[in-house]
């Protein structure tokens, strides 16, 4: 495989997330990027840019339906297994302010083990009740519902080209034209707070349509459709041209990580830890928040510390958990 800057791109927008999150764990104003959208946000525009990308061309070589799932299911769950049990059982049950017993029968403290953070509960009783964002184990987590989804979607438009016969370039361009309308009015139907995560989904196809035209010629069809959702996705909703100046900005990172080789020189000796820094940070970050305001650290130390901690988290788990999850999987690339 030709040597790229992929997995240092991923640890980037990891680090943007973390960067920005810090901010509003202190109870601050987050940091924006390019004027566009906040560093966090700016971060899980590219991960799920580059997601469509790779995910799509991971189906497109070996378009099997249970072979895929069984790849995605060891690249998320393994390393967000271990991280919610840590969160629950060691930080939780450490830092909470209710007697041990009482924390560990409540029904919330099994409702948040029941979903892993990611769904209705996202909270753990007494923990950190007096930070700025008090009880709140792990907000990076709600990406990952979004990411589902999209990995569905995924398998279901490609079976049905598969059937079909038609070009692949079909099922992602119905994808995407899908997706950009959502973004565009689907908040106008289920509520305003579901906005990021239909535009997520959106970013995730533009990835995908961005992935089958690397490897395959696009017709003027799908070209004249492409440019035509693009409009649609800059002039259609809210924010139409933030997004779209995001969507490029994503396109243009993913590109060059894509083209340059330099970032493997960087990543390389330490592993992938892009998904460990994600799923970790935010409650590394609620302990450093916690410490900050009980021995007035400064907002520096208190980054240094998150970063710091994150890392070697993140290390550990690439080594201890996640690689050795990936030795199961079918035969296809590790994205």
């Amino acid at each position: 495989m030709t040597a790229n800057s992929l997995d240092a791109l991923r640890l980037l927008a990891a680090m943007m997330v973390l960067y920005s999150h810090q901010f509003a764990l202190l109870g601050l104003a987050e940091p924006w990027f390019m004027g566009l959208k906040t560093f966090g946000a700016a971060g899980v525009s590219i991960f799920f840019f580059l997601s469509g990308c790779l995910v799509w061309s991971s189906w497109a070589r070996d378009p099997h339906v249970l072979r895929f799932i069984q790849r995605r299911a060891l690249r998320i769950f393994p390393a967000l297994l271990v991280v919610c049990l840590v969160s629950v059982f060691i930080l939780g049950a450490w830092v909470s302010n209710l007697p041990w017993r009482e924390y560990v029968v409540s029904p919330v403290t099994w409702r948040y083990v029941a979903t892993a953070g990611m769904w209705t509960s996202k909270i753990l009783p007494g923990f950190f009740p007096d930070n700025p964002l008090p009880y709140v184990v792990n907000g990076s987590l709600w990406t990952l519902p979004v990411e589902l989804p999209c990995y569905a979607s995924v398998v279901v438009l490609g079976m049905v080209v598969g059937w079909t016969k038609l070009p692949k370039g079909v099922g992602v361009v119905v994808a995407l034209w899908s997706t950009v309308l959502l973004a565009s009015y689907g908040a106008r139907l289920v509520g305003s707070h579901f906005e990021p995560h239909m535009e997520m989904a959106a970013m995730f196809w533009w990835g995908a349509l961005y992935g089958y035209c690397r490897h395959t010629p696009c017709s003027a069809w799908l070209g004249g459709l492409a440019a035509l959702a693009l409009l649609a996705f800059a002039v259609l909703g809210p924010h139409g041209l933030e997004r779209t100046a995001m969507l490029g900005c994503a396109a243009a990172l993913v590109h060059l990580a894509m083209s340059v080789p330099i970032g493997a020189l960087l990543t390389k000796p330490f592993g992938d830890l892009s998904y460990g820094v994600y799923i970790m940070a935010f409650p590394v970050q609620q302990l450093g928040v916690h410490w900050a305001r009980t021995l007035n650290w400064s907002f520096t130390v208190s980054l240094v510390f998150s970063i710091a901690v994150t890392l070697v988290l993140a290390y550990l788990s690439w080594h201890l958990v996640e690689k050795l999850a990936l030795l199961h999987k079918p035969s296809g690339t590790r994205a």
